[in-house]
């Protein structure tokens, strides 16, 4: 039965008929994600914050990106201590959504560690036009900074040391979506359909690519899990997030020396790839509220997959990478000390307290365990040198 919320818009009813009348999952998300004419993204249609489509951590506040520099600038000053010979050190932010996070942790490193900040230059990692524009406006209004745009091909040619951040990155990188009925394997697309001379969009069973079925075998040996798990329902459906494997090997070739941090929903596979978790992860936002229809509002929606966390630690293993740690986003904030700004708040005045509670809101959305918190951090290790140490302070126990 066609779901009626599911129109397809004039635009890619053009790209489905070019592909056939179908495609593949993981097409139309690239499409309706990044299409540089009609993507969410590439069009600047994406609203952050908390009268957007959703919330990102910067978007609460600079809290965050204040809390993360005191992590970046114990990274930035291992490399220093390690006497690695860069005249420069890179802080990249891929993806870096509005810009404020990149301006929020240029600005903290210059409060934290004012002799590091002529040392260092920005580098924002951004495909989509549409959100360029927007990160200028925010991005150009910092002094003394060096800082640029660049992207991963041109940053390959030319290697950096230093920091690289990715936060809600990968969740939004377009996946395969993978279907199990009566001990077949199907990937899942959609396809073109036509009532009443209105058209919509339908899921269709396709057959398995090559890649599918390895990524399948490997997952077995990898994970060590039945894959997929006993006693699933007909119709069980999980993703593959098929990119990340080289986007690790491209991250691993724009370092040479420095840090990786991955900050995104992600889950072990034992709860990823869990019987009851019949419809995958994917969920669809616009407005702040959240739907599993990912075929509604094609255009007009951000659409993201949770990540498995030891599928995504192998694939950066096999990329050249070291493995340093991961924590939920709430035990990394404490332990980079996010209670002692809780506690600076009870001092507030009482002309600044509205301020101040809202400040407070925003710090224990930071930590939720029902939202943000939640967020997994993952953090890797590039090094030509066998001096440089990265210590983590985000693993470490919460500052009380």
């Amino acid at each position: 039965m066609i779901d009626p919320t599911a129109r397809c818009p004039k635009w890619l009813i053009d790209r489905m008929r070019a592909s056939g009348g179908s495609m593949s999952f993981y097409k139309y998300m690239d499409l309706v994600l990044n299409d540089p004419e009609n993507g969410f993204y590439s069009t600047g249609k994406l609203n952050i914050g908390k009268d957007g489509d959703f919330c990102t951590s910067p978007s609460l506040g600079n809290d965050f990106a204040h809390l993360l520099a005191i992590q970046v600038v114990d990274w930035f000053l291992d490399l220093e201590k390690s006497g690695i010979d860069s005249e420069l050190l890179t802080l990249i932010e891929i993806g870096p959504g509005e810009g404020t996070l990149s301006r929020d942790l240029i600005l903290a490193i210059a409060e934290i560690a004012p002799a590091l900040i002529n040392k260092i230059e920005l580098i924002l990692v951004e495909l989509n036009a549409g959100m360029r524009r927007r990160q200028e406006k925010v991005v150009s209004n910092l002094e003394g900074i060096n800082y640029r745009w660049s992207n991963i091909e041109d940053l390959i040619l030319s290697p950096v040391t230093g920091v690289v951040i990715a936060n809600e990155v990968l969740d939004a990188l377009p996946v395969e979506r993978l279907i199990f009925n009566d001990n077949n394997v199907f990937r899942q697309g959609v396809s073109l359909k036509k009532i009443n001379n209105e058209y919509f969009l339908d899921f269709v069973d396709l057959k398995p690519t090559d890649e599918i079925i390895k990524f399948l075998r490997e997952s077995k040996s990898i994970l060590k899990i039945e894959f997929p798990p006993k006693g699933i329902c007909n119709r069980w459906v999980t993703e593959w997030h098929c990119d990340v494997p080289s986007w690790f090997g491209k991250m691993s070739k724009i370092l040479i020396n420095g840090s990786l941090l991955v900050v995104d929903y992600a889950m072990e596979s034992k709860r990823y790839y869990n019987l009851m978790r019949k419809d995958g992860t994917l969920i669809s936002y616009r407005n702040q509220e959240a739907s599993p229809n990912v075929l509604k509002d094609a255009g007009l929606s951000d659409l993201t997959a949770h990540l498995c966390i030891e599928s995504t630690i192998n694939y950066a293993l096999t990329n050249g990478w070291k493995f340093m740690g991961e924590t939920r986003q709430g035990q990394a904030l404490l332990a980079l000390g996010l209670s002692n700004i809780l506690y600076s708040l009870q001092s507030t005045s009482r002309n600044d307290l509205s301020v101040a509670l809202n400040r407070r809101e925003s710090l224990l959305r930071l930590v939720d365990p029902m939202g943000l918190g939640e967020f997994r951090w993952l953090a890797f290790q590039k090094n030509n040198s066998d001096e440089l140490i990265f210590g983590n302070r985000f693993l470490e126990e919460p500052i009380s």
